[in-house]
């Protein structure tokens, strides 16, 4: 069974965890990818993504690192392309995917004077002039002025995040792959079927498929994890308990497992497991459940 376990670096703790002793503690335990996400405030201390899985990246060679999504909308387009380019040059060309967001109400749009109406058309912008950006060529820009970025470096897998409509446009007009998140398998599936169309319509192959999953590990088996994951994450993210269930994983190594396969039954490739509780300790239960379900370690 084909599919790609990766771990949310810990760049939100309280204190933040050392960046580099985590990576190094992700390969241990013989996963896939390293994952980071992209915001300016939380309410608790949160590190940037970019110089986070720029860390991770530098003190480990075969692991694969991404965003979860990176909002670039937050940003001007130059910079961002610019820190993009760094980041793929400085790995190799070959590590990076790519997630790529609009964003919440509460991403910090007053703090770096964006209109949060505006994220939308912003990040479709960004998407539509990455591949010259990042490619060296002379690039128009909306207000009319032009740049040239170098070196030109390859575009790194673009993963779009979202589940609504226009999400789902997004990915399909531009995306290498979608990325869901608080999504179960059964949903995945429905909206790939919806992707593969908008897909069609757009003469484009039909983008890939990646899931956030929030997940709570135990040595052995614990039925309460299950509901106080899904209340936490119902909580967090403003969603009804009953949703929050559907798309949770919980449990000893290989009940996770095997949870995590429904997964890749309906397609997908790749996961990036936030999970909870103990870092380190989860990190090393997440590995047994990847061992279970890939045999072969990456590295």
């Amino acid at each position: 069974m084909a599919i790609d376990i990766g771990i949310f670096l810990p760049h939100a703790e309280v204190p933040p965890l050392e960046v580099r002793e985590a990576a190094y503690h992700a390969v241990d335990a013989e996963l896939d990818s390293m994952w980071c996400g992209d915001h300016l405030a939380r309410g608790v201390p949160v590190l940037d993504g970019m110089l986070v899985l720029a860390t991770a990246a530098a003190v480990t060679e075969c692991i694969d690192i991404g965003f979860a999504v990176y909002l670039p909308a937050l940003r001007s387009h130059v910079c961002a392309a610019k820190q993009i380019a760094t980041l793929q040059e400085l790995t190799g060309g070959d590590r990076l995917h790519l997630g790529i967001g609009v964003g919440d109400q509460g991403s910090g749009w007053d703090a770096v004077g964006v209109d949060p109406a505006a994220r939308e058309a912003r990040t479709d912008e960004f998407l539509q002039l990455l591949p010259s950006l990042l490619g060296g060529e002379v690039t128009e820009l909306p207000d009319g002025s032009s740049t040239q970025l170098a070196p030109s470096v390859p575009v790194p897998p673009v993963w779009i995040g979202g589940v609504s409509d226009a999400a789902l446009r997004r990915a399909a007009k531009y995306g290498d792959g979608w990325i869901a998140a608080r999504q179960g398998p059964a949903e995945i599936r429905a909206k790939s079927e919806v992707l593969r169309s908008l897909a069609e319509e757009q003469g484009r192959p039909v983008p890939r498929l990646a899931a956030v999953v929030h997940c709570a590990l135990s040595k052995r088996p614990d039925p309460r994890l299950a509901d106080g994951l899904a209340r936490e994450v119902a909580e967090t993210f403003g969603v009804p308990v009953e949703v929050a269930r559907g798309c949770v994983v919980a449990g000893s190594p290989g009940q996770v497992a095997e949870q995590l396969a429904a997964f890749a039954e309906v397609g997908v490739e790749k996961l990036a497991v936030a999970v909870n509780g103990d870092w380190h300790q989860s990190c090393d239960l997440l590995g047994e459940a990847r061992a279970l379900l890939a045999p072969q370690p990456r590295c």
